[in-house]
């Protein structure tokens, strides 16, 4: 059986990644001063970023793609001659792009499952990474696929530092209060996707090198519990803390299967803020 991988924007792969890949994202929609972009079809991550860096009074909104976006695709890769699609989205709890690909998908011309993944960013994008492996490893068949994926998904984390807490405070997700004391005593919020999809408090840290220090534990506790992983990094503009942590990971004592960094878009930008970064790490299944 032909199957076609589907994901959306909040996947965070480099775009070009997609099409080697053979993969096909959907994007969202990013609002910005009065207007609406499609993600990284008509908005690059860095001309988001240059949007963030210039109009910081402003705060972006997202927003998930329509059902008819999906059917349009649907139909497509009928035509060209698949017979199934995986699609792999963004936590139900954090868009509702998982509902708009499946009120398209029972309309679909062929079968088409639908995973909530309850994860975001390069998370997500392990989430991909892991369903091109096992298509690419001979996994023709859609229930086994769906049902290797769904367990990579579960298997898979996430720890989401931002640089500053302003935009979290701005969106209602911190108390100010909060905000303002963990910023003089120079402490970082470690964050992370709970097993519903919806973005909570892990740890904290003191500064840059506490904060990666602590992603560090996590990584090498999975590391000894599920053996080797697949890792994704990724970053808002902070080039600096984007190469200490990829050092930082090269030097663990983690066995590392495969190591990618992304394009941190939309979704962390807005919610996060410029500066954040993330490390996202899975063991394989199947």
């Amino acid at each position: 059986m032909k199957i076609a991988i589907v994901t959306d924007s909040t996947c965070d792969w480099p775009f070009a990644d997609y099409s080697k890949h053979g993969v096909f994202m959907v994007p969202l929609s990013i609002g910005f001063g009065g207007k609406a972009f499609l993600d990284q079809i008509e908005l690059s991550s860095d001309e988001f970023c240059d949007l963030l860096e210039n109009d910081s009074a402003d705060l972006p909104t997202t927003s998930q793609p329509s059902p008819g976006a999906f059917s349009a695709l649907f139909d497509d890769l009928a035509a060209q001659g698949y017979e199934a699609a995986l699609c792999l989205h963004i936590g139900s709890s954090l868009s509702g792009t998982v509902q708009s690909a499946s009120i398209a998908a029972a309309q679909a011309p062929f079968p088409v499952r639908v995973v909530d993944t309850h994860l975001a960013a390069s998370a997500l994008g392990l989430a991909v990474q892991q369903a091109c492996r096992l298509r690419d490893a001979g996994v023709c068949d859609l229930d086994e696929l769906e049902r290797l994926v769904v367990e990579a998904c579960g298997k898979t984390k996430i720890l989401l530092v931002p640089e500053s807490l302003d935009s979290l405070v701005r969106g209602g997700r911190l108390p100010k209060e909060a905000a303002e004391k963990m910023g003089m005593l120079n402490v970082r919020a470690l964050l992370t996707i709970d097993a519903t999809g919806s973005v909570v408090f892990f740890d904290k840290a003191r500064g840059l090198k506490g904060a990666i220090a602590r992603c560090m534990e996590v990584l090498e506790q999975e590391a000894a519990e599920n053996g080797a992983l697949d890792v994704r990094y990724a970053h808002v503009r902070n080039v600096d803390a984007a190469e200490k942590a990829a050092a930082a990971i090269a030097a663990s004592n983690a066995e590392v299967a495969s190591l990618h960094a992304d394009i941190c878009g939309a979704t962390i930008a807005t919610h996060l803020g410029l500066g954040a970064w993330c490390i996202a790490m899975a063991p394989r299944v199947g």
